[in-house]
C-alpha cells in the first residue's frame, strides 16, 4: 500500500515545536532577516542580521527600521517594502551604501506575509552578502572565456587515459565539437602505437605527481608536419588524489622551423671555429637516442677558465679573444681522437662531448684537459699568463629503470653546477656531478633561493608581518618585531629562513634592509600610540658604513619616528662588525631608538662584550629557553642571564613561548617580555597598518 501523505491540518508528528524548527532554517540560512509591520517597525530579526548590524535583540525590536539602516538606505529600500505591502514580492541586488558595506553586493529579498483574512500584515526582508559569489562567478566566466578562445590545445584527461574536458582549439584540430571527446581513451586519437612507445610514460609520471614537459613533432589531419609543445600537470580533487592531466599543447611550428634554419646558417662559433652551442645540443640529442637506444655510455664535460677576468684587465679583449683561440686550438686537437666533439659555449665557457666513456674515462679525460691546461701558458704584450680551468662532467647513462632519459637542458645543467661546485672548493680540478651529494644539493638549493629572492626585489613580491612581543613585568612597553615575507608567483607565502639564509650568503640583505626600514618609516605613524616596531638588522647591514649613513639619514628625515622604533641585531654580527656595530648603535640610541640584542646566548663571546655593547634589553636565544618549565638548570640558566640584564639595567626577551604556563615561569624568573605562538603568530601587515588583533595580549586594543 503506498505511503499516504501527511495533510496540512494533521498533527505535528516531531516532538519540538514547528516554530522552534523555522527558527534553526532561518538561522541556518545566514541570511539578514527582519520582519516590519506597516509602521516601519521591527517585531522580529535572526541572528545574521544582529550580526550585520553590530546589535542585540533588545536595541532593535520595536525600533523604526529607518533607525537601524540610516536614512538613506531606508528610503532607497522603502518603494519596495511598500509594493510588498500591497502584495507584490521582489529580490534585487544591490550596492552597499553605508561606509562599512562599500565594496560589497547584496541580495535583497522582500516578501509580503498574509494575515488569516488575506491582508498582508508584515513583510519580512531578507538580506544576503554575494560578494564572494559574484566575484567567484565573474572570475570562473573569464577563466572558462579564455580557456575557450586561447589558440593552445588544452585537455583534462583521467587517469584512465579518457577524455574529461578539451577546449575548442584542440576539438578544432581534430574536426570534432568538444562535447564529442568526454570518454574518448588517448589512443583513438593518436593512435596505440604512439600511445604506448611515448605518450603513456609522460602520462603515467604525470599521474605519480611530476609536471612533464617534452617537444614532439606531430602529422595533422592534412598531412602537414607541426611541431608542438607538450606541458602536463597533475589534477588534484579536493582530497588531493591525482585524478587526472591536464594537457596543455602549444604549437611551436614556426619557431621551431626558424631556429631549425637559423642552426644550418650558424653551426660554428665566430671566433674560435668551434661547434657553437646549437650544434652541441644537437649531438646531446643525438648521444641521449642512442642511450636509450642502444644503451651507448657518454659523458659532457663543460670548461669555465678560472679567473678569466684578469686575462682582459690586462691584456684587455683582444687578448683575452687570444686566449680562447689558442684554448680552441688546444680542445681541436682533440678531436683527432674520433670520439670528441668540442663546443663553444660562450664567454670563457667550451664543452666536450666524450663518447662511450664511462665514469672513470670522463674523470680522467678530464684530469688531462685541466693538466694541459695548467701547463700551457699565455703570452700577450710581453705578459705571460698562466691558464687554469674547472671542468664539469655529467655522465650519460642509460636508464636501468626504465625512467625518462635526461634531457639536453638537464645535461648541461648538471655539468655546470659540478663546474661551479669545482671552482667553489679551489678551480683547477675535474669535478662528476652526483646528484645525491649534499654539497651540490646545497648549492643548487643556495642558487634557486637567491634566484627567488632576487626576482621577488624585482617585482615587488615582500610582504611585511609582525609578531607581537609582551610586556609581563607591568613596565615595559610593547612591541610588534616587523618580519619580512617573500610571496611566490602563486601568491603563497615562502618559508622565510631559507631565502634569507641565502641572500645573507649572496649579499642582498642590505638592499633588502633598506627597503624594510623605508617601508616601516612610511607606515610607522599608523600604528597604535605607545606601541613599538621592531626591526631586524642582518649583520652585512650592520657592517657596512654604507647602509649606516642611510639609516641614520632615513631616522633624521623622519625625527618622529625614531622613539617609535626598536632594531634588533643579532650577536654574531655585533661581534663580528663590534667597531661599526657600536658606532650604529650610540646613534641609534642618541636618536631615541631602542636596541634589541637577538640571540644573546648563542655564541660564547656574549658576556665578554655585554658590557661594551649599549643595548635596551636582551633576547634570549630560543635553545636557551628550552623545557624551562620542567628543566631546573635551564631555569637557572634564564635567572643568571635575567641577574645580568638587571645589573646592566636593561630588559629581558624570551622568545618561543609556546604556553601560558611557560609564560608563567618565565615571568617569575624576571623575564620582562615574551614572544612565541602562545603570545601571538606573525600575521599580514595588511596596507603596512598593523592587524586588529590586539586583543588578549596586553597590548593596545
Amino acid at each position: 500500500m503506498p505511503t499516504r501523505a501527511v495533510e496540512l491540518g494533521e498533527d505535528w508528528p516531531i516532538s519540538i515545536d514547528r516554530d522552534a524548527v523555522r527558527t534553526a532554517i532561518i538561522e541556518m540560512n545566514r541570511a539578514g532577516v527582519v520582519v516590519c509591520d506597516r509602521d516601519y517597525r521591527i517585531w522580529d530579526v535572526d541572528g545574521a542580521f544582529l550580526d550585520m548590524e553590530n546589535l542585540t535583540r533588545e536595541e532593535v525590536i520595536g525600533r523604526h527600521l529607518v533607525e537601524i539602516v540610516g536614512e538613506r538606505v531606508f528610503s532607497l529600500r522603502k518603494p519596495h517594502i511598500d509594493n510588498a505591502f500591497a502584495g507584490h514580492a521582489c529580490r534585487l541586488r544591490v550596492q552597499g551604501v553605508r561606509a562599512r558595506m562599500t565594496g560589497r553586493l547584496f541580495e535583497v529579498s522582500i516578501q509580503p506575509v498574509e494575515a488569516p483574512g488575506g491582508d498582508v500584515a508584515c513583510v519580512v526582508v531578507s538580506v544576503r552578502d554575494v560578494s564572494q559569489f559574484e566575484a567567484m562567478t565573474e572570475r570562473l566566466s573569464l577563466h572558462e572565456e579564455i580557456v575557450r578562445q586561447t589558440t593552445d590545445r588544452i585537455s583534462v584527461i583521467g587517469t584512465d587515459f579518457r577524455y574529461k574536458f578539451t577546449n575548442a582549439s584542440n576539438a578544432a584540430f581534430y574536426g570534432m565539437e568538444p562535447e564529442e571527446f568526454r570518454g574518448l581513451h588517448v589512443t583513438e586519437l593518436i593512435g596505440a602505437e604512439r600511445f604506448d612507445r611515448r605518450a603513456r610514460t609522460y602520462f603515467l609520471r604525470c599521474f605519480s605527481g611530476t609536471s612533464v614537459e617534452y617537444e614532439h613533432d606531430l602529422v595533422d589531419p592534412s598531412g602537414e608536419t607541426r611541431f608542438l609543445r607538450v606541458r602536463m600537470d597533475p589534477y588534484r580533487d579536493a582530497d588531493g588524489t591525482i585524478s587526472a592531466a591536464i594537457v596543455v599543447m602549444r604549437d611551436i611550428t614556426e619557431a621551431s622551423l626558424m631556429e631549425k634554419k637559423l642552426r644550418r646558417q650558424a653551426r660554428e662559433d665566430a671566433l674560435t671555429g668551434l661547434a657553437n652551442r646549437h650544434v652541441l645540443q644537437a649531438d646531446l640529442e643525438d648521444v641521449i637516442a642512442r642511450a636509450v637506444a642502444a644503451g651507448e655510455r657518454a659523458a659532457l664535460l663543460t670548461i669555465d677558465l678560472d679567473d678569466f677576468k684578469i686575462v682582459n684587465d690586462i691584456s684587455g679583449h683582444s687578448g683575452g679573444d687570444a686566449l680562447l683561440c689558442q684554448i680552441a686550438g688546444l680542445l681541436k686537437s682533440r678531436e683527432a681522437e674520433g670520439r670528441v666533439r668540442c663546443a663553444r659555449l660562450g664567454g670563457d665557457e667550451f664543452a666536450v662531448v666524450l663518447n662511450g666513456a664511462d665514469e672513470a674515462e670522463a674523470l680522467a679525460f678530464g684530469n688531462r684537459l685541466v693538466s694541459d691546461l695548467a701547463t700551457m701558458r699565455f703570452a700577450w704584450g710581453g705578459i705571460t699568463h698562466a691558464v687554469t680551468a674547472s671542468v664539469g662532467i655529467a655522465l650519460i647513462e642509460p636508464q636501468s629503470d626504465g625512467g625518462l632519459p635526461l634531457t639536453v637542458f638537464q645535461l648541461l645543467n648538471r655539468a655546470d653546477r659540478a663546474c661551479l661546485y669545482g671552482k667553489e672548493i679551489g678551480g683547477a680540478r675535474a669535478v662528476v656531478f652526483r646528484p645525491d651529494a649534499e654539497e651540490m644539493i646545497a648549492r643548487q638549493m643556495d642558487v634557486g633561493n637567491v634566484q627567488i629572492i632576487s626576482h621577488a626585489a624585482e617585482t615587488e613580491r615582500f610582504q611585511l608581518y609582525t609578531m607581537p612581543i609582551l610586556p609581563v613585568d607591568g613596565r615595559s612597553q610593547p612591541i610588534r618585531e616587523v618580519l619580512l615575507r617573500v610571496i611566490g608567483e602563486d601568491g603563497r607565502v615562502l618559508a622565510p629562513a631559507a631565502l634569507i639564509g641565502s641572500a645573507e650568503r649572496h649579499g642582498l640583505m642590505p638592499r633588502i634592509d633598506r627597503w624594510v626600514v623605508s617601508t616601516v618609516l612610511a607606515n610607522v605613524d599608523k600604528v597604535e600610540a605607545g606601541t613599538r616596531l621592531s626591526i631586524n638588522l642582518s649583520g652585512l647591514s650592520v657592517g657596512d658604513p654604507e647602509f649606516k649613513d642611510f639609516l641614520l639619514c632615513a631616522l633624521d628625515r623622519h625625527p618622529d619616528a625614531a622613539t617609535r622604533l626598536c632594531f634588533e641585531i643579532t650577536e654574531t654580527a655585533a661581534v663580528r662588525s663590534l667597531a661599526t656595530a657600536q658606532a650604529l648603535t650610540g646613534e641609534l640610541r642618541r636618536r631615541g631608538c631602542g636596541v634589541i640584542l637577538d640571540d644573546f646566548g648563542s655564541g660564547l663571546s656574549s658576556f665578554a662584550y655585554l658590557r661594551h655593547f649599549p643595548v635596551d634589553a636582551l633576547k634570549i636565544d630560543g635553545a636557551i629557553i628550552g623545557d624551562v618549565v620542567h628543566d631546573e638548570f635551564q631555569q637557572t640558566v634564564v635567572a643568571g642571564l635575567v641577574a645580568i640584564a638587571a645589573k646592566l639595567g636593561v630588559g629581558v626577551i624570551a622568545e618561543y613561548v609556546e604556553t601560558a604556563e611557560m609564560q608563567a615561569v618565565l615571568r617569575d624568573l624576571g623575564v620582562t617580555q615574551v614572544q612565541g605562538y602562545h603570545v601571538g603568530r606573525p600575521t599580514p601587515w595588511v596596507g603596512y597598518g598593523l592587524p586588529a588583533a590586539w586583543v588578549g595580549y596586553g597590548l593596545p586594543g
